[in-house]
């Protein structure tokens, strides 16, 4: 496939995208995310690229960052493939990690900006019983504590200030994540991937739920059986697994 064109813009601000292949997560668990975080910081120094904000999703990274297309691209190349190297031998995997290149949006206005921070720094919302104020992985917490890979200082300048900065953050929340929101049928579980990762490696005894697209036919269908029938959604458990959903549907 060839590579996507990427546009050059003249503030060399970018948000950045990176999903797992069909939807398969790239954090199994903590430990993954420090690594990627420790990667990250490495290759920010060496290739001489600023960061702005960014959040580690189950399936899907975000960064905005700041540096030259060609060095943005640099980076991420070392970034994705190192990482994509230590996961797959961690978790006992081959093949792609990522759905092909990362995505880049040119960044060129301050309320594109504004958009672009506050779209990456909310993406926990999506995780039942999660918000992006209690959020491990994101940079909100660099900016209303210490920063420590972020550079901040620009962002808040756009945004004039902190309170400004929270405030913006607060005037667009929503309530989906409250105790009154509509819950789906009892028998399905509402949980993050993470907590459906940990809930399935317990279940099922097994280190890894990657692992899983490892087993014979029957094996691997009796695994996918038990999660199904314990409540777990299908679509999640194609997303954690990284086995196809049509497989997963079908496994009984």
């Amino acid at each position: 496939m060839a590579n996507k064109y990427r546009e050059q813009c003249e503030s060399n601000l970018y948000h950045i995208t990176a999903r797992g292949v069909a939807k398969q997560i790239i954090f199994e668990e903590d430990r993954d995310r420090r690594f990627f975080g420790k990667k990250m910081r490495e290759y920010l120094n060496e290739c001489d690229v600023e960061l702005y904000a960014w959040c580690l999703m189950s399936n899907h990274v975000h960064l905005m960052v700041r540096a030259e297309l060609d060095l943005v691209a640099k980076f991420m190349h070392k970034l994705l493939t190192s990482y994509a190297r230590y996961f797959n031998s961690r978790h006992d995997r081959t093949g792609h990690l990522f759905q092909n290149r990362f995505d880049s949006v040119p960044i060129t206005t301050d309320e594109q900006l504004m958009t672009a921070v506050l779209y990456i720094h909310r993406n926990p919302d999506d995780i039942p019983g999660q918000n992006y104020m209690r959020y491990e992985w994101s940079s909100y917490r660099e900016y209303i504590g210490n920063p420590f890979v972020s550079h901040t200082e620009f962002v808040l300048q756009v945004f004039g200030g902190l309170e400004r900065f929270v405030a913006f953050h607060e005037s667009n929340c929503s309530d989906d994540n409250s105790e009154n929101s509509p819950k789906g049928p009892s028998r399905r579980l509402a949980i993050s991937d993470e907590d459906a990762i940990e809930f399935a490696k317990s279940l099922l005894g097994i280190d890894s739920v990657v692992s899983i697209s490892s087993l014979d036919k029957t094996s691997r269908d009796n695994s996918i059986a038990t999660l199904r029938n314990a409540g777990l959604p299908i679509h999640q458990i194609a997303r954690i697994t990284g086995i196809g959903r049509n497989i997963v549907q079908r496994a009984k």
